[in-house]
């Protein structure tokens, strides 16, 4: 007799054929040896952890058994296992073994192993932090709990939150290292410890490895512990004095072109001891937006201190030092504008009923009145500063690292964001951190960064693949592309189905609905990945 069932696979191979060419599995089982009493291992249970993450339906991770009720649990870890076997319990224990041997390691090997099977280019390494907000209360064994308050950059000061730190490639935006933090850690503190850590790593100094943070790394106590032992690009910030100073020094037509939007000038800086070169760089593009937001904060000024002004008018004062005084302090608080047709009013005030007392002086008052006018000079020293930032390096052998590499490989710096904006998705499964644990909120916060670094690892190999082989694939409106998300591939493959045809002869399984395109992205990825879209006995 036959029997059919069907599971859906969709974009899952690909997820589960990236997690295999870096050896997840096998790498999670030898630090953490399996239990023999198991019937999934702890790496199986990271994989398929993985696999969720990249599943991009948004269920939470308690319901995981459910997910994969309707996948193809076999194929995905390629031997016999029923996904009744793929519990919570079992999930929750092997969070629980990952955090017992150290999230922060675990990671480390897996992206290091992976970086070298893939050749990632470790050249520049952005380095930065996020905050991720959970819900309900969270109790904590440890001195120092990672689940508290602390500054949200979500906007979210209600909510307790933990940090999360990568550091990523400009190659790829491929995540090298990655860590849990306590939701009040502070940036220049922690960029301080890290790259003090990493320092004692870097074994071939004979090649350059860039280090690019924000302002938050240019620190006196950071720029002393590091600059002997590495390189580093960062922004300056501008409560540094001479910053402030420097960035209304120049205007655009006294730097050098650099490309079609950006205009720079070199400058030599000693700063914390540290002998490194000042770039003070024009973009024409934040110089149009902060102009806008300029008008705008001008004219709401006019609009507020217009009102002001007026009740001011209206006010008597018994001598006109008084009533000049209060119109000086007035025009001290404006920001864009000046007092224009500023005029002194005396009035004489009321007297009581009846005839005045020969002896009684008149009483006079006096009010001001005056207009606004914009403060042209005002105007134009803020528009000065518009559209301007200080980057800073100690590299100073511009043949290695020339004016426009610096401002290029600052703006890298987005690959951390890209990353951080991949973990907040909303499609992704951090909208659900839930657990009740903090412990295991450390542990699932490493599936989150080894989701990232399939995805981008899996990104990467598709383009480097597609521009080796002259070949492109449709975008989303049709047309070639050598460049597309991952995201998009994945949509691309939505609707592909593992039929399981079960007969006394044996089993046969069979690939449903993949089409000419869909076999073409495969064959760019290589083998492996087609493989987990082979019909198969």
């Amino acid at each position: 007799m036959e029997e059919y069932s069907s599971k859906d696979l969709d974009h899952l191979g690909i997820v589960s054929a990236m997690c295999d060419e870096i050896n997840l599995v096998s790498m999670i089982d030898q630090l953490i040896p399996p239990d023999p009493r198991a019937l999934i291992t702890t790496g199986e249970c990271i994989k398929l952890m993985v696999i969720n993450g990249l599943g991009f339906t948004s269920r939470p991770l308690y319901l995981e058994a459910q997910f994969y009720a309707s996948k193809p649990v076999e194929r995905l870890l390629g031997r016999a296992c029923k996904s009744e076997n793929v519990s919570d319990d079992r999930l929750g224990r092997a969070l629980d073994r990952c955090y017992e041997y150290g999230c922060d390691a675990i990671f480390s090997a897996i992206a290091l192993q992976a970086c070298l099977k893939f050749n990632v280019n470790k050249k520049f390494q952005h380095l930065d932090t996020t905050s991720m907000s959970v819900q309900g209360q969270y109790s904590s064994k440890e001195q120092v709990p990672i689940i508290t308050f602390g500054h949200s950059k979500d906007y979210r000061p209600d909510l307790k939150q933990f940090m999360i730190s990568l550091i990523c490639s400009q190659d790829g935006d491929v995540p090298l290292l990655a860590q849990a933090l306590a939701g009040n850690t502070s940036d220049k503190s922690h960029f301080r410890k890290t790259l003090k850590e990493l320092k004692s790593q870097i074994k071939d100094r004979s090649k350059p490895h860039y280090f690019v943070a924000d302002s938050a790394m240019y620190t006196a106590d950071t720029l002393k512990d590091i600059s002997n032992s590495m390189k580093w690009v960062t922004r300056v910030p501008e409560q540094i004095g001479a910053a402030y100073e420097l960035v209304s020094s120049f205007s655009k037509e006294e730097m050098e072109k650099l490309s079609a939007d950006y205009w720079a000038v070199e400058l030599g800086s000693i700063y914390a001891g540290i002998p490194q070169r000042w770039l003070l760089v024009h973009s024409e593009q934040a110089f149009i937006r902060e102009k806008k937001t300029l008008d705008r904060q001008i004219e709401k000024e006019l609009q507020a201190k217009v009102k002001e002004l007026k009740q001011l008018a209206s006010k008597a004062f018994d001598c006109e030092k008084d009533a000049k005084a209060a119109l000086k302090a007035f025009e001290k608080k404006l920001k864009y504008h000046r007092l224009d047709k500023i005029n002194t009013i005396q009035k004489r005030s009321k007297q009581e009923p009846g005839r005045p007392k020969k002896e009684q002086a008149l009483l006079i008052q006096y009010r001001m009145e005056a207009a606004l006018a914009k403060d042209e000079q005002k105007i134009s020293n803020s528009l000065q500063r518009k559209g301007k930032f200080i980057l800073a390096t100690n590299e100073l052998n511009a043949e290695l690292l020339s004016n426009d590499d610096l401002l290029d490989n600052y703006k890298g710096q987005q690959s951390v964001e890209r990353g951080f904006r991949f973990l907040k998705d909303p499609l992704f499964m951090t909208s659900s951190v839930f657990l009740k644990n903090e412990q295991r909120i450390i542990a699932l916060a490493m599936i989150m960064c080894l989701c990232l670094l399939v995805y981008t690892l899996t990104q990467r190999h598709l383009r480097q693949q597609l521009e080796k082989l002259s070949t492109s694939i449709p975008n989303q409106l049709g047309k070639p592309t050598k460049m597309p998300t991952m995201r998009w591939i994945f949509q691309v493959f939505e609707g592909v189905h593992l039929l399981i045809k079960r007969t006394p002869e044996g089993i046969k399984e069979l690939i449903l609905n993949l089409t000419p395109n869909m076999r073409h992205i495969l064959q760019v990825l290589g083998p492996p990945f087609q493989k987990l879209y082979a019909n198969g006995n």
